[in-house]
């Protein structure tokens, strides 16, 4: 007699969401809601393992990985830490971009889980965008950390326009800001760095696992 691993993956088999949140979009192997503050949380289903040359315990490479893919996308990687989730070895990272939207001088962060199988892989995002007065956070920061400006270019630039300022905005490198600090997050619980890192910390809190999920081997590297 023959036994065969029947188990079929499916985003229902990783529950985390609030019943407040609203579905906007969802089909076989993903799904996309907004939270209550109208941010975005997205949960993807990928039907292969991973092309990683590092498994999820190897923080140092994956480091370096998710670092030049930031870059090669306009961003930066603010942090990223090898960890366990229900004794499930995973990859979590926070990351800084651009606005999305056009001529908005905002920014877009994104937090992910990667929950690396040997035959498939979940991800979970958590998006949110700066809105309003934006620089607030780095405003501040600044004014209490100002003898540090290692950030700063030596000289300032001047436009004539709008339409300039949005074109060297949206040129400009994404780097990271003494503002982007953690320890920064609960003076401003309402930005958008602080949200995504709230957003996780519930995730950790709250995610249950189908049992037959958390029997699957592990993607591993050797």
């Amino acid at each position: 007699m023959f036994f065969f691993n029947s188990y079929k993956p499916k985003i229902e088999h990783i529950h985390f969401c609030k019943d407040s949140w609203q579905v906007d979009n969802s089909d076989k192997n993903s799904k996309f809601w907004f939270t209550e503050n109208r941010d975005a949380s997205r949960i993807q289903l990928f039907e292969t393992k991973p092309d990683w040359s590092f498994d999820a315990k190897d923080e140092i490479k994956a480091r370096a990985f998710f670092e030049q893919q930031a870059k090669d996308l306009g961003g930066v990687l603010v942090e990223l830490q090898s960890e366990k989730i229900c004794d499930v070895p995973c990859l979590s990272g926070v990351f800084k971009y651009h606005s999305p939207a056009p001529k908005d001088l905002g920014m877009y962060y994104v937090g992910i889980f990667w929950f690396p199988f040997e035959k498939f892989t979940f991800q979970i995002n958590f998006e949110s965008l700066e809105q309003g007065d934006t620089g607030m956070r780095e405003s501040a920061v600044y004014a209490i950390e100002g003898h540090n400006t290692d950030h700063i270019e030596s000289e300032p630039e001047y436009v004539e326009t709008m339409e300039e300022l949005f074109e060297k905005f949206e040129k400009s490198e994404v780097v990271l800001l003494p503002s982007d600090d953690k320890k920064y997050d609960e003076i401003f619980p309402n930005h958008p760095l602080s949200k995504i890192r709230a957003y996780m910390q519930y995730f950790r809190n709250n995610v249950k696992f189908d049992e037959k999920l958390l029997k699957q081997a592990i993607y591993t590297v050797k």
